[in-house]
């Protein structure tokens, strides 16, 4: 089954949680550096790699089915993201959802790679 880093509403404690449904918990872990963090119209985050020069961001790492990821998780995600892949902390991958790369209708995006978590940024925000 595909292993998919949460980075926001859909991980533990959020709005979205439900769903990621009875999918078992992996590992709590950061990205590799190499990512801006983005909060997007201060609705959602998005992570964009830009290689050196970027962030750590927090997230979840979670076992999935492919029935729940295409079924229910990818159709809750906002148009301004992508399923992509992206490398954490200890060198390995994972599915993620990024910024879209191209995608005129994007709100403003407000850098938050200083924070390096979603519930960081909304608890100062």
């Amino acid at each position: 089954m595909p292993l998919m880093f949460l980075n926001g509403t859909a991980m533990s404690g959020g709005a979205d949680h439900h769903l990621v449904g009875g999918a078992p918990l992996v590992t709590r872990t950061t990205t590799a550096p190499r990512y801006r963090f983005h909060s997007v119209g201060e609705r959602y985050p998005a992570l964009e790699d830009v290689g050196a020069g970027g962030a750590a961001v927090a997230g979840e790492v979670y076992d999935l089915s492919y029935h729940r990821l295409r079924e229910v998780l990818l159709p809750g995600e906002p148009d301004g993201l992508e399923l992509g892949v992206i490398e954490l902390a200890d060198g390995s991958g994972s599915l993620a959802m990024i910024l879209r790369r191209e995608y005129p209708a994007l709100p403003p995006l407000t850098d938050i790679s200083d924070a390096a978590s979603w519930r960081a940024h909304r608890e100062r925000t």
